[in-house]
């Protein structure tokens, strides 16, 4: 049987709102009040004296900015007189949305010219936190059997091939406790990574931290898998090499002018040597 809460001696479990239905009651019942108070309280009723000159038709059908006859004393408004009532009402009403907002975690952020992002993002951590221990009974009791039966019945009708037997292949949590043991890993290698940059400079990181392995956890902390998504260290160094002989291929075509015109300078000094040691007289032979 699904169950949100498991309680100790008994069979069944409980649900969220059975554990508040008292609140939930009494925030329906006052909030039928105020609004059937409130239509009460809208709704516009003139009174004339019966001593009044002034007839209720002609009350009735005067426009905006109509001039009749009468005096004011013989003409009242119906007033309901509840507004401390309604104050109280809906001061309680204030006070149970917000302990039914706080028990099914409803993100409620402040309000403010000066609510910062580091103050919404505690928010949400904390709200990952009780859903994180709210939700493991129901991913351990619910999801895992669900998925598990999806996995047999697609092996049954040839959907997917058959898997290995033994715990070679099997179903793995990423939420509820795990998921927030997960969450907490990487909000602690942002906050390390961030404290070595602050002290010790951003170069720190580049000279101590082995990125292969940053990227690893953080993968690791999402819940994400690294297969053949992350570069391994042996295919980065093939790229490099790859980029260092492109480099030096291009630095050769660019300078393979400049060495043919040396080697012609060479050929034409060469010549011209040649040249002088032909013109020049040879001693006569004794």
């Amino acid at each position: 049987m699904l169950r949100f809460n498991h309680v100790d001696g008994e069979a069944y479990g409980r649900g969220r709102v059975e554990e508040f239905i008292g609140d939930l009651k009494s925030l329906e019942a006052l909030s039928q009040a105020l609004v059937e108070g409130s239509a009460a309280a809208a709704k516009v009723v003139f009174t004339v004296s019966p001593s009044s000159t002034t007839k209720p038709a002609t009350l009735a059908q005067a426009g905006n900015g109509a001039i009749i006859t009468g005096r004011p004393d013989d003409i009242g408004v119906v007033q309901v007189g509840k507004t401390a009532d309604f104050s109280t009402a809906y001061q309680m009403v204030g006070t149970l949305s917000q302990r039914l907002s706080e028990a099914f975690l409803i993100l409620n952020v402040r309000q403010s010219e000066r609510t910062t992002a580091e103050e919404v993002r505690m928010t949400q951590m904390e709200l990952e936190r009780q859903l994180g221990g709210l939700f493991s009974l129901l991913t351990v009791e619910f999801l895992v059997p669900y998925l598990n039966r999806k996995l047999s019945v697609a092996q049954k009708t040839g959907e997917i091939p058959r898997l290995p037997k033994g715990d070679i292949v099997r179903p793995t949590i990423v939420a509820g406790i795990n998921a927030l043991g997960r969450g907490q890993d990487r909000e602690s290698l942002a906050q390390f990574l961030t404290v070595v940059a602050q002290t010790m400079g951003p170069e720190a990181i580049q000279q101590y931290i082995n990125p292969d392995e940053l990227i690893k956890r953080l993968a690791a902390a999402q819940g994400i898998d690294v297969l053949n998504l992350v570069k391994s260290m042996q295919e980065i160094q093939q790229e490099q090499q790859q980029a260092m002989a492109q480099q030096q291929q291009m630095l050769a075509q660019e300078q393979q002018p400049q060495m043919a015109a040396v080697d012609q300078k060479r050929e034409q000094a060469e010549a011209q040597m040649m040249q002088q040691q032909q013109q020049t007289p040879q001693p006569p032979i004794q």
